[in-house]
């Protein structure tokens, strides 16, 4: 752990979920395997649809459609639906499968891998703070077996805008009733996460486990983890 300001008592603590709670990368991976197989195998439309025509397509409905990129969520039933009508499906028919196959790609996402220890500290910390989620990715936290830990989950889409930009900052600080010094967010990210957090006043704590370089620090945080069991040194 090392302090890049003077340490103060925080009344709240927000979290960044990807990467933060959780190894991300292998749960999207088995996710979008799972996804593109069921595509090929469920509907003659998108029998073809193999990863990188799928890469292909997402990259050109980001390009055509830019607000996408607030929505994760949204991005990926637009790209599923434009798929399905590449390939011949009806609109209607194709807004009803797609809904139902994101419907899936999501229960199958949030499968993640939490250990006990991180379970372990969240039961901890929510017994002392009210604790909050802030993420640009659409984890189910219930399905994850996260639900109970935290009084409000703010996600990107719908209208609010991903991190770094202020939306779910505001809106965790206005639910929350404390000042934004009070609160202390919690992620690995150095833009979406540690600069969200300062431009918006709140304390940040970087979540540093995989001893990355700090060139991408555009301000710094309050402190720096060297592991996320470090914070019950700091904060219990």
């Amino acid at each position: 752990m090392h302090f890049y300001r003077r340490w103060q008592p925080v009344a709240a603590i927000s979290f960044d979920l990807d990467d933060t709670l959780y190894d991300n990368g292998p749960a999207i991976e088995r996710a979008e395997q799972w996804m593109l197989a069921h595509l090929r195998s469920e509907y003659l439309a998108t029998a073809m649809l193999d990863k990188p025509r799928w890469l292909a397509l997402k990259r050109a409905m980001l390009l055509a459609h830019p607000e996408l990129r607030q929505d994760v969520s949204l991005a990926r039933q637009r790209t599923i639906h434009e798929a399905m009508v590449q390939g011949g499906m009806a609109a209607a028919t194709a807004s009803r499968e797609a809904g139902q196959v994101f419907a899936a790609f999501l229960a199958e996402r949030s499968k993640i891998a939490v250990s006990t220890a991180t379970h372990d500290l969240l039961a901890r910390l929510a017994g002392r703070y009210p604790l909050v989620a802030i993420t640009n990715g659409n984890l189910d936290l219930v399905q994850a077996g996260l639900g109970d830990y935290f009084t409000l989950v703010c996600k990107a889409g719908t209208g609010t805008r991903m991190k770094p930009a202020s939306d779910m900052f505001v809106q965790a600080q206005r639910v929350l009733m404390l000042a934004p010094g009070q609160i202390l967010h919690v992620g690995d990210h150095p833009e979406t996460d540690v600069l969200g957090a300062r431009l918006h006043g709140f304390r940040a704590a970087w979540l540093n486990d995989r001893q990355q370089p700090g060139l991408g620090l555009q301000l710094l945080p309050d402190v720096e983890l060297n592991a996320l069991g470090e914070l019950a040194e700091l904060l219990l």
